[in-house]
């Protein structure tokens, strides 16, 4: 699955210069030295020192004057320690924060409030007036900035706010909806089983009982209420499987899907025995994030079908590797299969969809897989083999956090 080749792309600029806050900063920056320059040419001098220091207002009382001291720079440092967490989360989540910009402008207002208290500690010792009156003529125009942009923002921050609750509680609604769902599958297909068993057991005691008297005819319809009533269970049985998926308790963490295979071929031992049958793995499989149960039932039922579709007087077989992708494992499953068309490729995964007749099966173990994929926060899908028949399945699972992970096939193959 490597991925197509594409033209040659012009060279981007590295990410936090092409990040919008990076320019906004920017943009601000020039803004404050452009206005220090007007103040130059108007007869201002910024860096001026006139008069004398404040702490001469303070009589030189050194309580007071640390009492000023500590309690602005405090001050100026909350503010500083705030407008830095308020661009860091725009910075990481710019994408997903509405109204992004207007975090950037608390964050200007904030931090030239700040930086008029770290004046105010300033002019204690340096009698820089021209310089702390600067500030706080930015100061005034990023509030008065602020203060008009977020008047009009009121009636839509009020309409996010009910959109945000109406889709919580739709959340809630399909939530509530698909438990329901998912309990009255459970319920339907024990009681389905009920009268299956007393069918089943009644057909057997006609053939203990009285099998001499049936005619050949009788007999034959007898065999094929029990058939009927064997495949009706498996799909009971598949159905349950599909709705215990759904309420099964997720418990994520670091699997290796080795281990998973191991179990998978122990349990799956005489099935692929029966059809003789080759499950192999060339090479050590990543840990991945997720649940040990699960991945049995995508590695089963991905395996079962490999060894289960292939064509008359084939001996099955079925590959299975893995692709490592920045914070993703991609498994892949390849057989040599009787292969999936094009078409069908995205129906298969729905329940009761079933494209090879003449193999036995109910046409939900895909659908299974997929929703135990999903289940995993993943993705499934297939496709066909260049040069070959079959198919390869493939499953994109996160990978387990932490050096561990990558070096975990490493260590196993040493």
């Amino acid at each position: 699955m490597s991925p197509p080749a594409s033209s040659p792309r012009p060279e981007r600029l590295p990410g936090f210069i092409a990040h919008p806050a990076f320019r906004y900063g920017l943009c601000i920056l020039g803004a404050v030295i452009g206005g220090m320059l007007l103040f130059q040419l108007v007869g201002m001098p910024v860096f001026a020192r006139i008069g004398v220091p404040h702490e001469y207002c303070y009589l030189r009382e050194p309580r007071l004057v640390w009492l000023h001291v500590i309690t602005d720079f405090l001050i100026g440092a909350a503010y500083l320690s705030i407008s830095c967490t308020l661009a860091y989360l725009v910075w990481r989540s710019s994408r997903n924060i509405p109204l992004n910009w207007v975090f950037l402008a608390f964050g200007l207002f904030i931090i030239t409030c700040g930086f008029t208290h770290f004046m105010e500690v300033v002019v204690i010792w340096h009698p820089m007036y021209w310089l702390s009156g600067y500030i706080k003529a930015v100061t005034a125009a990023a509030s008065v900035a602020t203060a008009i942009v977020i008047i009009p923002l009121v009636p839509r921050v009020l309409r996010m706010i009910s959109d945000a609750r109406e889709s919580e509680q739709r959340r809630l609604e399909v939530e509530q909806l698909n438990q329901d769902l998912e309990r009255f599958n459970y319920s339907v297909a024990h009681d389905l089983r009920a009268p299956l068993r007393g069918l089943s057991a009644f057909a057997q005691i006609l053939i203990e009982d009285h099998g001499k008297e049936l005619s050949p005819e009788a007999r034959a319809h007898l065999d094929r209420m029990q058939a009927s009533v064997t495949r009706m269970d498996a799909l009971i049985t598949d159905l349950l499987k599909y709705a215990t998926i759904g309420r099964q308790e997720l418990r994520l963490g670091t699997v290796s899907l080795d281990e998973v295979l191991r179990t998978v071929r122990s349990l799956m031992e005489v099935e692929i025995a029966e059809r003789k049958a080759e499950v192999v793995a060339p090479e050590p499989l990543p840990l991945v994030l997720g649940d040990a149960l699960l991945l049995q039932v995508v590695f089963q039922n991905l395996i079962g079908n490999g060894i289960k579709f292939v064509p008359p007087g084939t001996a099955p077989r079925v590959e299975i590797s893995a692709e490592r992708d920045e914070d993703h494992v991609t498994i892949l499953f390849t057989d040599n299969g009787t292969g999936i068309p094009d078409m069908a490729r995205e129906r298969i995964f729905r329940l009761f969809e079933r494209l090879h007749s003449r193999h036995p099966g109910t046409g939900i173990g895909l659908a299974i897989t997929q929703r135990a994929v999903e289940r995993l926060q993943g993705r499934i899908g297939v496709e066909g083999v260049e040069g070959a028949s079959g198919s390869r399945f493939w499953v994109r699972l996160r990978a387990a956090p932490g050096p561990a992970a990558s070096s975990a096939a490493e260590k196993r193959v040493g």
